[in-house]
């Protein structure tokens, strides 16, 4: 992920700031995929991607 699709994404939700690896970002890549990013000098660095199950209940 770039700088400027990051920057478009409207699904991200800030979770802080790590010393190392900068502000901290959970983002929406799909309806059921998501990234941990982080953002420093401009720079995104993804750092997990996970799917989310959505589970029918019966």
């Amino acid at each position: 992920m770039n700088y400027q699709a990051f920057k478009r994404n409207s699904q991200k939700e800030y979770l802080g700031y790590c010393e190392l690896k900068g502000f901290v970002y959970s983002v929406q890549i799909d309806s059921d995929k998501y990234a941990v990013v982080a953002l420093k000098n401009g720079q995104v660095e993804v750092l997990i991607t996970y799917r989310v199950k959505h589970e029918v209940s019966v």
